[in-house]
């Protein structure tokens, strides 16, 4: 069942119907460390980078388009300083995408996948702080 919302003509609006079973997709954590500060510093660092997976069965009936979001934390406080860190691919930089970046730390791709192929993405951020601080990073839309 879907609903749509009151629309007008030349609108446009997205309607998930879940993940093409034809489709596989795994997400995994690739790296997460954390550097703590030197005798002259009093800077940590965290470092976390993930990849995800696509991979489209060979039995498919054609390619496929995929819009891959990830999300990235945005810092609520001053204290911390967040940026991208290892993006294996540049995410899309059109209005909407670059909105929701700013907006909510979301980060996105699109892939194109023909039948039997595999592709993945890396991605992830990096956090400084001093070392004091022990932040709570949370990755959640």
């Amino acid at each position: 069942e879907a609903a749509f919302p009151v629309m007008r003509p030349g609108d446009s609006t997205t309607l998930d119907l879940g993940i093409d079973p034809n489709l596989s997709v795994t997400y995994r954590s690739i790296k997460d460390l954390r550097e703590d500060p030197g005798f002259l510093s009093s800077t940590s660092y965290l470092k976390r980078t993930f990849r995800t997976t696509l991979k489209l069965s060979a039995s498919a009936s054609g390619p496929v388009q995929v819009l891959i979001e990830d999300v990235l934390p945005i810092s609520q406080d001053d204290r911390i300083d967040l940026s991208p860190y290892e993006l294996s691919s540049p995410p899309l930089q059109d209005e909407d995408s670059l909105k929701l970046q700013e907006e909510r730390g979301v980060y996105r791709w699109r892939l194109k996948l023909s039948p039997g192929a595999t592709s993945s993405i890396n991605w992830g951020y990096e956090a400084s702080f001093d070392s004091d601080l022990n932040p709570v990073l949370v990755e959640s839309f």
